[in-house]
């Protein structure tokens, strides 16, 4: 197909002022040339629902608080102290010398201790008699096994004269050497029923255990935590005045159950906070740092999401009990996992967003829209959240709905760090009056304390700015100040320009070659033949190997070719294979096939050459030379990537609903089963549960359902089928 039969691509004039400001980053097209029309979303949280796809394609969702999974660990415990203990009735002398005296009366006590038949089986596994007399001692001593109250030892005093002891903890067993690996392996596997920890150690040859020149024990250890620490040498002929023998205490906290995965996953939904939000008051209430949640992704604020979460050896329980604490958010789904969670392991979203106040008279204008979106799907843009959307208000009114992110970025690459510092630190539109003050008078005033005092914590760019500023001799350290804010909000500027330059040369390849087409000189993404028709529990086993060889740290990027002539002439690749890369060190660029305009030459369009001088006439920014010495905000600290360049929605969906009130939820959300919700709107199903439409409405909504991979955008969605009407709801 010539370029000159590609459909074109249009831009609805009505809006000119809502693309002046799209323009600014580089949304400049769409792909159909039907009309859009008005409509408000995000009206409500529950209007916008998000929900995480697993790498196995299932759709998260929250169904139960409860930690189910402790409760089935307990009965399991349970059922193991059943079949290796035995309570025996022990009679006491009360006259023994030893408890001080008493009455004549016998008293009787119920003493839990391990069956007979457990040394048994430990006999015929060790050999050694003695051991087994020692094990039996172990065992029964109270606070060995789990579950017993720890009994504390009495350790004799530094100078060794017999003086008045030290209350100390219980020492670890330290069985007969072993020089076989597979008797010692079939040691550790006894004790792991009794969930007691277990580590081999070399013993020095004066120990009473080193006979024979053998060295190599088996040590276990109390399970009230207080053993000695594991993989450590034997220490006990080192001096008695060690601070550990003389103010041991014991060690109180719960061992983790042998056998047990070391990673807690589950299943969070919040409504009306972000993520970094809501991972943090959970942190706040177990009193842990936030950072050792782990996520796949983020998720919007201004929306009701569903996505899991991991942390490390936290137990499920603990996690459950903060649902009575937490406001709008809910926890649940717990689940024991060999691995963590890292950015990126999801295949994406699942979406369910509801329009409102759409005219009655444009019912039609909707349906097509949506078929088209079916058919022709849109071009797979970078959202405008990308690049902020707080634009600062000293901008002219066609930057105001897109934000500065990629600006700062820009002047980051070309070194111009008090420009960037300037930029941060204006007003921007969204911000609270409060804010706006505050950053007003900052920049009347220049005093940094001042603004530290005023300025909310939660704001940690700015903050973080503002802190190196007030240290003495710092206020013009503008590199140091860059530096202070957060990596993962440093590296955001320079994402946010790749971005840009992304949709920028996005909109001129379709411009050109139109929209779901293969050229010569195209980019496809290249799918190994491996990788086909895989299982679920296959792409979860990929995906760990992955994790466990680093990839996640963005090493693997997409294979890639160049596409020939001959390529095009056979139609061996989908319009949906074709990627862009997002430039960086070690990308590679389209070249696309000669082209012909009226009155130009025949000539090869460069990808790498048009990516390169849009960035230095635009911005004055060399992608390949860096004009300063900090590595943080150079390219070459950026390995780039692909995406692909035509977005079509899976399993998208359209349903009409009707309703009188705005302020009533109209969708059904996670959160609807653990929260009491006003329905005074809506009609109810026998069994409780609300319906989604009321027939006598007024207002006319749209509730739309699709899904993107990982990295999409549902806005852009809205965007192609509205033709950019479609505005967020503001109730300023």
């Amino acid at each position: 197909m010539s370029p000159k039969s590609i459909p074109t691509v249009s831009a609805n004039n009505n809006q000119k002022n809502i693309q002046e400001g799209e323009h600014a980053i580089g949304l400049e097209l769409f792909a159909n040339t039907l009309s859009g029309f008005p409509a408000i979303f995000k009206t409500l949280n529950s209007d916008f629902i998000v929900q995480e796809i697993t790498e196995s394609g299932e759709v998260c969702s929250l169904t139960e608080l409860e930690p189910l999974v402790d409760r089935e660990l307990e009965r399991k415990e349970k059922a193991m102290l059943e079949n290796t203990t035995v309570t025996k009735i022990i009679e006491e002398d009360d006259n023994d010398d030893d408890r001080g005296g008493g009455d004549a009366n016998e008293s009787s006590n119920n003493v839990v201790v391990v069956k007979e038949e457990i040394f048994e089986e430990f006999k015929k596994i060790s050999g050694s008699e003695e051991d087994v007399e020692r094990l039996r001692a172990f065992l029964n001593t109270p606070g060995v096994r789990r579950g017993t109250q720890p009994l504390l030892q009495v350790l004799e005093d530094g100078d060794g004269d017999g003086g008045e002891g030290k209350i100390g903890i219980l020492e670890p067993l330290v069985l007969a050497p072993s020089k076989d690996k597979e008797h010692r392996k079939q040691l550790h596997a006894f004790f792991r029923q009794f969930q007691l920890d277990t580590d081999s150690v070399t013993l020095d040859n004066g120990h009473p255990n080193a006979t024979n020149g053998q060295n190599l024990c088996i040590r276990v250890h109390p399970s009230s935590g207080g053993g000695k620490k594991r993989g450590a040498r034997d220490d006990d002929n080192k001096s008695k005045n060690n601070k550990r023998h003389k103010k041991a205490t014991p060690d109180t906290r719960p061992k983790w159950p042998a056998d047990l995965p070391t990673t807690l996953q589950f299943v969070m939904c919040k409504s009306g906070r972000d993520t970094t939000d809501a991972l943090n008051q959970l942190g706040n209430l177990l009193k842990c740092n936030p950072k050792r949640f782990q996520i796949a992704g983020t998720k919007d604020k201004r929306a009701v999401t569903t996505q899991r979460i991991s942390v490390y050896k936290y137990r499920a329980y603990r996690l459950a009990s903060l649902n009575k604490a937490c406001k709008d958010i809910k926890i649940g789904n717990f689940t024991y996992v060999e691995r963590p969670l890292y950015f990126g392991k999801s295949m994406g979203n699942a979406f369910i967003i509801c329009l409102r106040n759409i005219d009655e008279r444009l019912k039609e204008t909707v349906i097509a829209g949506i078929n088209a979106l079916r058919e022709t799907g849109t071009i797979n843009y970078f959202g405008a959240q990308r690049f902020g959307n707080v634009s600062s208000t000293t901008q002219d009114a066609s930057e105001t709905s897109t934000g500065t992110t990629h600006k700062i970025g820009a002047l980051l690459l070309n070194g111009k760090f008090k420009e960037a510092v300037d930029v941060i630190l204006q007003p921007k539109m969204k911000e609270s009056t409060k804010i706006k003050q505050a950053k007003e008078k900052y920049l009347e005033t220049k005093d940094a304390q001042e603004a530290l005092r005023t300025i909310p914590r939660f704001m940690h760019i700015e903050r973080a700015i503002l802190e190196v500023q007030a240290a003495k001799g710092r206020e013009n350290d503008f590199c140091g100040q860059l530096t202070a804010i957060p990596s993962k909000m440093k590296r955001m500027y320079i994402n946010a320009y790749q971005s840009y330059l992304w949709n920028k040369v996005a909109s001129e390849r379709v411009r050109k070659f139109g929209i779901n087409t293969v050229v010569e000189g195209d980019l496809v993404a290249i799918i190994d033949d491996e990788d086909n028709g895989k299982t679920a529990e296959e792409i979860q086993k990929h995906s760990d190997e992955a994790y466990d060889k680093g990839l996640k740290r963005g090493e693997n990027l997409k294979k890639v070719k160049l596409v020939t002539a001959e390529d095009v002439s056979k139609n061996a690749f989908d319009p949906s294979d074709v990627v862009l890369p997002v430039p960086g060190h070690a990308v590679i660029y389209p070249s696309w096939a000669a082209t012909k305009a009226d009155g130009e030459d025949d000539k090869t369009l460069d990808g790498k050459a048009l990516f390169h001088e849009l960035a230095m006439n635009k911005d004055g920014v060399d992608l390949e030379l860096t004009k300063h010495s900090i590595m943080e905000f150079s390219m070459r600290s950026y390995p780039g990537d692909y995406r692909r360049l035509f977005l079509k929605p899976k399993d998208l969906e359209c349903e009409f609903m009707r309703y009188d009130d705005s302020k009533i939820d109209l969708l059904k959300t996670d959160m609807d089963a653990f929260v009491k919700k006003n329905m005074k709107n809506t009609d109810e199903d026998d069994d409780g549960d609300k319906k989604v439409e009321k027939k006598g409405g007024k207002l006319l909504a749209a509730k739309l359902s699709f899904k993107l991979g990982a990295g999409n955008y549902a806005t852009m969605i809205l965007r192609e089928l509205t033709k950019a009407q479609a505005r967020e709801y503001s109730s300023h």
